[in-house]
C-alpha cells in the first residue's frame, strides 16, 4: 500500500506532511480509507487512515474492528471509548503542519473535529490527488476489477432463460443479484437497474413492478462488488422478434461502442473517445438520443472519479479502468445501452466483461 499513498503525495503541493482519511457512519465512509490500507473487510465507521510521505500509514480503529484491521500489516491504534478515539487521532496530528483531507467525502463534523485536534494545523483539499492517484490501478486493483466483471458477466448469462414476458422487473433484478453473490460477489455494486418497454428509455430508473411484455426492450445495468472493487456492466435484450425499429437503435449503439473502443489507448484525450460515439450516434435518425457521457472511471467506485464526456480533460493512461456505454432513449418507446469495463493497455483496450454482446432475442 505504500505505493499508493506516495502516489498520493506525488499530486499535492509540497509540505504536506500528513492526509487523513477519516471515516463518519455508513454510507459516510471514504473509500480512500480502504485505499490506502488495503483493507477488503469492515465497515470502520469513525475510524481513520493518517497516511505519511513515505507511504507510511496508522490506522485509529475501534475494538470492534481490531481483527478485521490487523490483516492490513499497519499499526494500530485501537479505542474503545471517545476519550480513547481523541486522545490516539491527537497525538498522530501532533507535530504536523500541512494536512491534507479528502474533502470530497468527509463530512463537515469530521473536518471541524480534526482542526480543533490541530488548531495550529492548516488543511488542504487533497481531493483531486486522491482522484487522480485512484485512477492509474495497481495489479491487485485489476485482478479484483477483473473478477468483478467475470462475475458479472456469468451471472447475466445465468438468468437468460428466466427473462420472459409476465415476470416484473423487480423479480429479474433480484434474480441477477442472487446469481452475482452465488458466483462469489458479496453484493451488486449499486441499485440494479432493470427497465422494460417505456422504462427502457430512463438511463437510471431501477427495477419496479411493471411486467414484462413480449415484443418489450429491456436495458439490465448491474455490478458485482469483489473485494470492494465494483463492475458496471449494462446489457439490452428483446423478449421476441425485435422489430426493425429495435434493430436499427441497437445496431447504431453496438457500433457506436464498437468504434469508440478502438480510441480507448494511452495517451488519447478521453473527450476524443466520447466524440467517436457521439458522431456515430448523432448521424443517424436518433441524433440528439445520446444524453449522458460515454463512460466513467472504475475501482472501489462505480463512478470513481473520472468522466469519458465533452467535459473531461483527462488523457488516458496505462492502467486505467473506465466503461464504455454510449446509449439511445426514445421517450415512450424505449432505449438501447451497451456498455462494458475497458482496462487501458499498453497494446490497446481490454475487456473486463465478457457478457454477450449481440443483440439477444428471447
Amino acid at each position: 500500500m505504500k505505493a499508493r499513498v506516495r502516489r498520493i503525495f506525488s499530486h499535492l503541493e509540497d509540505g504536506v506532511d500528513l492526509i487523513v482519511f477519516a471515516n463518519s457512519t455508513d454510507p459516510h465512509l471514504d473509500l480512500s480509507f480502504l485505499y490506502a490500507t488495503g483493507l477488503t473487510d469492515g465497515l470502520f465507521e469513525g475510524c481513520a487512515a493518517f497516511c505519511h510521505p513515505d507511504g507510511g500509514v496508522d490506522i485509529v480503529t475501534s475494538v470492534l474492528e481490531v481483527e478485521t484491521a490487523k490483516k492490513s500489516g499497519l499499526p494500530l491504534h485501537p479505542f474503545r471509548t471517545r476519550d480513547e478515539r481523541e486522545q490516539a487521532f491527537r497525538k498522530l496530528l501532533r507535530g504536523h503542519r500541512k494536512i491534507g483531507i479528502n474533502f470530497a467525502e468527509i463530512t463537515r463534523k469530521a473536518a471541524e473535529e480534526l482542526r480543533s485536534f490541530a488548531p495550529k494545523a492548516k488543511f488542504f483539499d487533497a481531493t483531486q490527488a486522491v482522484v487522480r492517484a485512484r485512477l492509474v490501478k495497481d495489479e491487485t486493483e485489476l485482478a479484483r476489477l477483473r473478477k468483478a466483471g467475470r462475475i458479472a458477466s456469468r451471472a447475466f448469462e445465468d438468468i437468460l432463460p428466466i427473462i420472459r414476458a409476465g415476470r416484473r422487473e423487480s423479480e429479474i433484478a433480484a434474480d441477477l443479484v442472487y446469481a452475482m453473490q452465488r458466483r462469489g460477489s458479496s453484493g451488486p455494486s449499486f441499485r440494479t437497474i432493470v427497465g422494460s418497454g417505456p422504462n427502457s428509455a430512463e438511463p437510471h430508473y431501477t427495477a419496479g413492478p411493471r411486467k414484462i411484455q413480449k415484443g418489450d426492450f429491456i436495458v439490465i445495468d448491474f455490478g458485482a462488488r469483489y473485494e470492494h472493487y465494483c463492475s458496471d456492466v449494462t446489457r439490452t435484450v428483446v423478449v421476441g422478434k425485435a422489430s426493425e425499429k429495435q434493430r436499427a437503435i441497437y445496431e447504431t449503439v453496438r457500433r457506436a461502442q464498437a468504434q469508440s473502443m478502438k480510441k480507448m489507448r494511452p495517451g488519447v484525450r478521453a473527450k476524443a473517445v466520447d466524440t467517436v460515439a457521439r458522431t456515430i450516434i448523432d448521424g443517424t435518425e436518433f441524433k440528439g438520443r445520446f444524453i449522458h457521457g460515454l463512460g466513467h472511471s472504475i475501482g472501489l467506485a462505480v463512478h470513481d472519479g473520472g468522466s469519458m464526456n465533452q467535459s473531461s480533460d483527462i488523457v488516458l493512461r496505462k492502467d486505467m479502468v473506465f466503461t464504455n456505454e454510449p446509449g439511445i432513449y426514445v421517450p415512450g418507446f424505449g432505449g438501447v445501452r451497451i456498455e462494458d469495463d475497458v482496462h487501458i493497455t499498453a497494446s490497446g483496450p481490454k475487456l473486463l466483461s465478457m457478457a454477450p454482446r449481440q443483440l439477444l432475442e428471447l
